[in-house]
């Protein structure tokens, strides 16, 4: 602990400028000749007061050291006393100050005799706002210049807010400015400057800003620098070219999809980008937006980008089936444009999923070009140093955006930003966007002002040293108490601030079978690991102490600011904890603990709000309110709102505690699944022996009468599913029956059906196919999914009864059919509209704490049985091998669809590839291409034999495989082939096909060749031709074909064929 101490105390007792021989004394022994000059006209009322404000700001500082300091304007200053002289004057351009030469936020301090000058660009914003919502904000160089020249020579620090957001500096007319806890004037008995003062600065970022947008001196002072001409957004299609305008008059302008134009389509509108009309209007678009006034303007692609099916846009610019380097092109010639119609005007060009990797057919672009990279860690940053970026990049950063942590706990750390801040630095990034903007300024305002002053000089400033002068000068006698809290705060939250956070090393990863997943799913798993009571304890002692030595005024209301979070931080890991504890014993004494803690967490968030729980008490002596944020509520603070990673809506943070404590301890929900050897119909008998299952009212305990039921059987092919719901007179249509289903895939995919009162009401979507995380359909279930399913409807009104069959084919699940023991995870759930005013809801497996339908946690277990009537036997039994019911399974397909597609039948001179004389070997590790396995002379004797046509599965030598494997046989070209071309027919292989002849590749059915979806290709019959070349007329050929399964059974599991084609 010595150096730490010694280097606070150091820290505590230093000057920010000691006075020298050779410097220019403006105040000491209680004694000030100077006064404040102003400008005497300005470019709007508001810039004037922007003025005035920074001039009180100056004042006060010297005022806190008991000199006195007049303002007045320049017209009717003292002639003959020395002044500081304060943004674009008479004086300053008499002393050639060149204000052309300053850009964005940069500023000047000179010393012209004994005087001061202290000057920045003061101008309205030269852009007119896209929004009214969100208005542009002026710049007031000239406050800069002054923020910074009171933190070096006058002692002052800008430690929290003093403005909320929103809020221009103009704003600081009503707060005193003295008293306010946001700043801190460090004792300064004398205040003095380098006589031969002359110092230019330019800062390194144009902006750093978030929503909602903050411009107070603190923000100012920290670098924080909101938007003032530019347009920061990226996703600009639907800008130029909204969907409401134009979807009915020009339908071509979007995306053609599966055969349709797009314009009426849900979700963010698609384009069709070769078309030259939709071009034009993206650059239209630009130079609408820099006449305007903005000198920067964005340039990107859709958020949820989907191709064009179109001729036109598969040709477009030859690059093939690669979408991203098309928008690289087409949005590097926009830029080109704009740069030729508007001159030293930027386009910031968007780096983000299509387009995250570089382009490949350029390395250069065009002067007035910024990218935008939504990545910047080191991994992110790397493939752009071969490209040239004049204009360098901007960014959005991810600190504040919580991976399953809430955003009222801390993410980051000093040592965090510290790098980060080094590292965009180093590598020319001109501006920011905190996507999430943190709001914790008691548990994290050490980082957020770390982050700011290292970007004041980032290769020399240091974190240790930021963390210390923030301490020492914001609590006084209890900074090392609060140096202690920090130290341990941080020290517990550094792995997840290095690693786990949003966009971090950590974030995700791919398993052993290549599918993307996240390390931190459970968010309760999380918080009780970073949070431990060990740490808690430890943190309250520390704070405590501090409390106690608070030796002034303003350290008790900051210290209070660092007890609310802390607080609210407590009562949110006790739940935690008490919840685990519930877990490994789920007995009444810890569902009692537990439940007392949620009511005294909630108890402490009403604490913080009125009695409507919308607007929060005000805080002591801070002009706004910090925390709660602005805009968040007490359902915010109680997390009663799923955020994006911040999955709490469903959790233990919203039980109801009272009905909780009425219920019974919960138990596993179970539903039998009747295996029939028949197709089943809405009217099958063996309805009357299947067991219903009853959904209750929500919230459990609401009402203990059942209001619809479901009963579930199968067959060797589908799931049939009967649900039965009451239909009170008048029902409404938008009554609604959901079913939820995750079979066990080898992924984490949830499918959901929805059916209404009628057989055409039907849709159905799938939650987990999408593995990019920043995809906005990630997590979410995506209408876009297409499934093969009936559904029937029947409606009995004697009995006031609604009656329906779904039948779901076990392929449209992508999955083999379940033998006797198999069970599946999934739920049911009715939505019954009473009124408008009152929608009810029932599900078959929920707890008391469930509010929505389709949480995973609530679902119960499907479980397939074999049902047996008298006199027969069940082609399911138990008793019989899953590799047997696997196999009847393909006989089933083979019967219910086709064996061999019936066209091929009538082919002449065809023949079946015999059953026996096959081979197969795993491939797990991938190493068959590289060993070359295709090779005709390739060794195969340690290779299995296995039967075409045949699942993988249905081998018990090969079992239940995923991953890569090869098929092998021989076969000589018949008779009848010899002289014309021979091609092989693929009944169906599941799921990609590489095909291989004496060791040539001659062909493939897989995504990229065929630009199918896995879910067709599995069962879609194929034909590849021989290449003469490659084929031996008078010896045996050797056939290989490589397959990769990723989900099911895998292998050539419908016949090939050999055909020799007639001669035209």
């Amino acid at each position: 602990m010595k150096l730490p101490l010694l280097l606070f105390v150091s820290i505590l007792g230093l000057a920010s400028h000691a006075a020298q021989a050779a410097d220019l004394v403006l105040a000491t022994a209680g004694k000030c000749e100077y006064q404040i000059v102003l400008p005497d006209a300005h470019p709007s009322p508001a810039v004037g007061e922007g003025l005035q404000q920074t001039a009180r700001l100056l004042q006060v500082a010297f005022q806190a050291n008991g000199f006195q300091v007049p303002v007045v304007a320049e017209g009717k200053r003292e002639i003959g006393k020395p002044a500081i002289y304060l943004g674009s004057t008479d004086f300053a351009h008499q002393q050639k100050i060149d204000f052309t030469k300053l850009t964005g936020w940069g500023y000047v301090h000179k010393v012209a005799g004994r005087d001061v000058i202290i000057a920045g660009r003061d101008e309205s914003s030269p852009a007119k706002p896209v929004q009214d919502r969100r208005p542009t904000w002026d710049r007031i160089g000239t406050a800069k210049g002054v923020v910074d020249f009171l933190r070096q020579y006058v002692g002052t620090r800008f430690l929290y807010p003093d403005l909320g957001p929103y809020a221009p500096i103009t704003a600081a007319a009503k707060i005193d400015l003295l008293q306010s806890p946001a700043f801190e004037f460090l004792p300064m008995p004398t205040i003095a400057v380098p006589a031969e003062l002359d110092l230019t600065k330019i800062p390194l970022i144009e902006f750093n800003t978030a929503h909602p947008a903050r411009g107070s001196f603190y923000d100012i002072a920290n670098n924080r620098f909101p938007l003032v001409d530019a347009i920061f957004g990226g996703h600009t299609y639907e800008r130029a070219i909204p969907r409401e305008q134009y979807r009915e008059s020009h339908p071509e302008y979007f995306a053609l999809i599966g055969g349709q134009r797009t314009g009426n389509g849900t979700g963010n509108a698609q384009y069709c980008i070769s078309n030259p009309e939709v071009q034009e209007l993206f650059y239209q678009d630009l130079i609408v937006s820099i006449d305007r006034g903005f000198n920067s303007v964005d340039l990107g692609q859709p958020d949820g980008f989907r191709a064009c099916q179109c001729e036109s846009c598969a040709k477009l610019y030859d690059t093939g089936n690669d979408w991203g380097e098309k928008l690289w092109i087409l949005h590097r010639r926009l830029a080109e444009r704009v740069n030729e119609a508007r001159p030293g005007k930027l386009v910031t060009m968007m780096s983000y999923i299509q387009t995250e990797h570089p382009p490949k057919s350029f390395q250069k672009f065009p002067p007035n070009t910024r990218i935008l990279l939504t990545g910047t860690n080191d991994e992110d940053i790397a493939p752009w140093r071969s490209h040239e970026v004049p204009a360098g990049y901007s960014s959005y950063i991810y600190n504040w955006c919580p991976n399953l942590g809430t955003r009222y706990t801390p993410m980051r750390t000093p040592r965090y930003v510290e790098t980060q801040v080094r590292r965009l630095s180093r590598n020319k990034f001109q501006s920011i966007y905190r996507d999430g903007t943190g709001d914790l300024f008691g548990l994290e305002g050490p980082v957020y002002y770390t982050m700011g002053r290292m970007f004041d000089d980032p290769e020399n400033l240091q974190a240790k040293l930021l963390v210390h002068e923030f301490c020492g000068a914001a609590f006084g006698k209890s900074a090392p108490s609060m140096l202690a809290f920090y130290d341990q705060l941080y020290h517990g939250i550094e792995l997840y601030s290095e690693f786990l956070g949003t966009r971090n090393p950590a974030w995700s990863y791919q398993n052993i079978y290549g599918q993307r997943r996240k390390f931190l799913t459970d968010p309760f798993q999380f918080l009780g690991f970073l949070y431990t009571p060990n740490l808690l304890g430890s943190l309250e002692t520390q704070l405590a102490q501090a409390e106690k030595n608070a030796n002034s005024e303003k350290v008790k209301i900051r210290l209070a600011a660092v007890r609310r979070e802390f607080d609210y931080l407590k009562a949110l890991a006790k739940v935690v904890h008490l919840h685990h504890a519930y877990q490994a014993q789920p007995d009444l004494a810890s569902r009692d603990r537990l439940l007392t803690a949620i009511d005294a967490r909630n108890a402490f968030v009403d604490s913080l709000f009125d009695a409507g729980g919308s607007r929060p008490k005000p805080a002591m002596s801070w002009a706004f309110v910090m925390f709660p944020p602005l805009g968040h509520d007490a359902k915010h603070l109680r997390l009663a709102h799923d955020g994006y990673q911040e999955p709490y809506a469903n959790s233990p943070m919203n039980w109801d505690t009272k009905a909780m404590r009425l219920a019974p301890l919960p138990g596993a929900k179970r539903l039998t699944v009747s295996m029939q050897k028949n197709e089943v119909t809405l009217d099958s008998p063996h309805w009357k022996q299947a067991t219903k299952h009853d959904l209750l009212r929500l919230p459990v305990g609401a009402s203990a009468n059942p209001t619809a039921a479901v009963r579930a059987m199968s067959d060797a092919a589908h799931l049939y599913l009967r649900i039965e719901a009451d239909r009170p007179v008048g029902a409404a249509d938008q009554e609604t029956f959901d079913i939820y289903l995750a079979p066990p895939s080898g992924r984490e995919v949830t499918y959901r059906f929805t059916v209404g009162l009628k057989s055409d009401s039907k849709q159905e979507a799938a939650n987990g196919f999408n593995s990019d995380l920043l995809d906005p359909r990630y997590g979410r279930f995506d209408p876009d999914w297409n499934g093969d399913w009936k559904y029937e409807a029947k409606l009995d009104s004697e009995n006031s009864k609604w009656i329906g069959l779904l039948t779901i084919p076990f392929k449209t699940l992508s999955v083999e059919p379940p033998t006797a023991g198999t069970f599946w995870r999934g739920n049911f759930g009715r939505t019954h509209v009473a009124s408008m005013e009152r929608v009810e809801r029932a599900l078959w497996s929920a707890s008391v704490g469930t509010k929505v339908l389709d949480d995973r946690n609530d679902f119960g277990e499907l479980v397939f049985e074999a049902a047996v009537e008298a006199g027969e036997t069940n082609p399911m039994q138990p008793a019989k091998s899953a590799n047997h019911a696997l196999r009847e399974l393909r006989e089933q397909l083979y019967t219910t669809s086709f064996e061999i597609p019936a066209d091929w039948k009538k082919l002449a001179d065809t023949q079946a590839l015999p059953a026996e004389g096959w081979l197969f070997r795993a491939d797990p590790l991938e190493i068959g291409l590289k060993e070359a396995w295709q090779r005709a002379e390739f060794v195969t004797s340690d290779w299995l034999p296995l039967r075409v046509p045949s699942f993988w599965a249905e081998n018990e030598a090969v079992g239940k495989y995923v991953g890569y494997g090869w098929q092998r046989t021989t076969f000589e070209v018949p008779q009848a082939g010899k002289g014309r071309s021979v091609r092989l027919l693929f009944g169906s292989v599941d799921e990609q096909a590489w095909v291989y002849l004496n060791g040539h590749l001659i062909g493939e059915h897989t995504e990229k060749s065929t630009r199918k979806s896995l879910n067709e290709l599995w069962e879609e019959p194929f034909a590849i031709d021989l290449p003469a070349e490659h084929l031996n007329q008078t010896k045996p050929n050797v056939l290989t074909i490589r397959i990769h399964n990723s989900l099911a059974n895998g292998g050539i599991w419908r016949p090939v064929l050999l055909q020799s084609v007639p001669a035209k």
